[in-house]
């Protein structure tokens, strides 16, 4: 299950700034929020284009959402020192 930022921090308990901060030093993320040209196709980041319609406008907008895979929380946590435990999904466990 990929997830935002937001939620990644969420998920390794941090606020978001102190994520995007951390991606900032570790240089993965550029200054302006952009996924660093090192870690395209790494498989813990990647960039999620997307669009919505501006009423005002009559046309649609365009944006990219920073976005990391289930290997990238596990990647994060390790450089983070977070211990993130896994569990079985309820279903599955039936």
């Amino acid at each position: 299950m990929n997830r935002t930022i937001r939620e990644a921090a969420q998920v390794l308990g941090l606020r978001e700034s102190a994520l995007r901060a951390h991606l900032r030093r570790t240089k993965a993320v550029n200054n302006d929020g952009s996924l660093a040209a090192k870690h395209v196709g790494g498989g813990h980041l990647f960039m999620d284009a997307r669009s919505r319609w501006v009423e005002q406008r009559k046309q649609y907008s365009h944006y990219a959402v920073l976005m990391v895979t289930e290997a990238g929380i596990a990647w994060l946590a390790a450089q983070l020192g977070v211990t993130v435990t896994i569990t079985k999904h309820k279903d599955a466990a039936a």
